[in-house]
């Protein structure tokens, strides 16, 4: 592998992992987007240096978010893959989803900590706290709602 796409690759794995996402799982996305021919998953392996078992985990979470998809080619008994070149489609839908996750969890952990609010006394001043956090996943909520027109506009810089 040449300098410029190894080094490409390892600033996918820095980005993805930045933003919670699994290092490998994005090195294999980067490794794909970067080749002008599809891969098997033994030439992932190769060309990555990690086991068959990772690269497999690793495509089968890739399928899962649309970012790559299986290529049948003659002369091949298994699948090769291909990057979905559209990554900001990629990055947009895996932002909404992440985020929409997260507010779930806390929406159910608000639930039970107002049920144990609700019998205390002097309850006032958490109920405050809490509404402000509402209000800011309340903005969250509005944010992922609208991230496809950001993706749907260009921003002309």
């Amino acid at each position: 592998m040449d300098e410029i796409k190894e080094k490409i690759i390892e600033l996918a794995g820095n980005i993805g992992e930045g933003l919670g996402l699994n290092r490998t799982t994005c090195q294999i996305y980067a490794l794909l987007y970067l080749n002008s021919q599809p891969l098997s998953p033994g030439q992932i392996t190769k060309e990555l240096g990690i086991s068959k078992g990772n690269v497999s985990l690793n495509l089968k979470k890739l399928e899962e978010w649309n970012a790559v998809e299986k290529v049948w080619k003659r002369g091949h008994t298994r699948a090769l893959y291909k990057a979905n070149e559209d990554i900001e489609g990629i990055v947009y839908s895996k932002l909404q989803s992440g985020i929409k996750k997260r507010i779930d969890e806390i929406r159910k952990c608000f639930e039970d900590v107002r049920n144990k609010i609700n019998k205390r006394k002097g309850k006032e001043k958490i109920v405050k706290k809490i509404e402000i956090i509402e209000k800011i996943i309340n903005k969250f909520e509005f944010l992922i709602e609208n991230l496809k027109y950001l993706k749907n506009n260009e921003i002309n810089w």
